[in-house]
């Protein structure tokens, strides 16, 4: 329920925000892409620095209901504030704070899972799956206010969503016992002053510690995700101009692919031990080569509705696999590894917004798809560069693959 609320206010903000930039606040398209470029700079320094503090509290709760709550007061702040230095100032500190709730929920999904014997990688599919389940919901509910009811409904009705999911992951979560002292969740020490001086080279030494495949997993990830911002960025653009198809179509694209991932979440959730984790995202990689291979030869609805399967596919495995493969191998707290693993979603927004303006600039939206495909080449080389066997570890490498 704590997801599904969250999910449903994050799909309101999406599907509006570019809108209410726009129409409400009166924002020129620089001005707007000031606004995504720098709460997305922001926010990756919120975002560690909320996973480093979480691992020094005794509750991770308290992480969890602080985050929802200052995004129920950005969404509040937003249904009245119309000037854009407002604006960009509560996107960028509450919102972007609100964002770290999701590396904090997924840390807890850990430490319960753990915790109460369950297999963390089905476990956390399911809970992912969730998110699909509000993005499904969510954009038709948003835009349906937004056309009867205006701005300022929509965001009353986020900050809603996000306060239940602040009470529900406060004091309807299950206290969860404190896991051992790990970097990053340090003791007092009297004699050294403290553990000021150590906490503040925590994250220092979680990137420190981070191993050579693990650096090469989140290059892989970060690459196709890059290509993921991509394709959202150019997609209505190239439906609408270069195929002169209806604009609804884009909404139907993305519902079906959203509905997909919903199942195919909990497949891959259970599978993922037995066929093997990183075979599993080297084959999502390779699947998602092919998809924007094919996307410059589509040019009817029905084709580009058939190819939301294996784009769900691959989405399906990417956004559940690899986050748990961090957990596993990167030494840490739970909260630090999540929010170092959910940093680089923002910096693949940071550097598709670039690329795809000066690809689609110089070759057209075409191009965009097939520079897509281009990083998803590039992130089976460093997938293959992972799984081969180094001098050092050869026999631990063939066990992980």
């Amino acid at each position: 329920m704590a997801a599904g609320c969250y999910a449903l206010a994050m799909s309101l903000f999406g599907t509006t925000l570019s809108l209410f930039l726009a129409d409400a606040v009166g924002a020129g398209p620089g001005l707007i892409g000031l606004y995504f470029t720098g709460c997305a700079v922001i926010g990756v320094g919120i975002n560690l620095a909320m996973g480093r503090l979480s691992d020094r509290l005794s509750d991770r709760r308290t992480a969890l209901a602080a985050t929802a709550l200052a995004g129920a007061a950005g969404a509040l702040v937003f249904t009245g504030a119309r000037g854009y230095a407002l604006v960009f100032a509560t996107g960028a500190l509450l919102l972007g704070l609100n964002e770290a709730y999701i590396s904090q929920l997924f840390a807890y999904v850990k430490e319960f899972a753990d915790s109460t014997g369950r297999e963390v990688t089905r476990f956390g599919s399911s809970v992912r799956s969730v998110f699909s389940a509000g993005w499904v919901v969510g954009p038709p509910v948003g835009l349906f206010l937004l056309t009867h009811a205006g701005f300022g409904r929509v965001y009353a009705g986020a900050a809603v969503l996000l306060l239940v999911t602040a009470v529900l992951g406060r004091w309807f979560l299950p206290v969860l016992p404190t896991p051992p002292t790990v970097p990053g969740r340090l003791r007092p020490d009297p004699e050294r002053g403290g553990g000021r001086r150590r906490s503040r080279s925590g994250m220092r030494r979680t990137l420190a510690a981070v191993p050579r495949r693990s650096r090469l997993l989140l290059g892989s990830v970060t690459a196709v995700n890059v290509a993921n911002q991509m394709y959202l960025i150019a997609i209505a653009l190239y439906v609408t101009r270069d195929l002169h198809l209806s604009a609804s179509l884009v909404g139907v694209m993305a519902g079906v692919c959203a509905a997909l991932e919903i199942p195919l979440m909990i497949v891959v959730g259970r599978v993922a031990d037995r066929v093997g984790k990183v075979r599993l995202v080297a084959g999502a990689v390779v699947l998602a080569t092919f998809f924007f291979c094919l996307l410059p030869t589509a040019g009817t609805a029905p084709v580009l509705i058939a190819l939301q399967l294996p784009n769900a596919l691959w989405i399906a495995v990417i956004a559940s696999i690899p986050m748990v493969l961090v957990q596993q191998e990167v030494p840490g707290g739970a909260g630090t590894v999540s929010a170092l693993y959910s940093s680089t979603f923002p910096v693949a927004q940071l550097m598709a917004g670039a690329l795809t303006g000066v690809v689609a600039a110089r070759t057209g939206y075409r191009g965009v798809f097939w520079t897509c495909a281009g990083l998803c080449v590039l992130a089976a080389v460093l997938l293959l560069l992972r799984m081969a066997p180094s001098r050092p570890s050869a026999e631990g490498s063939r066990t992980e693959a």
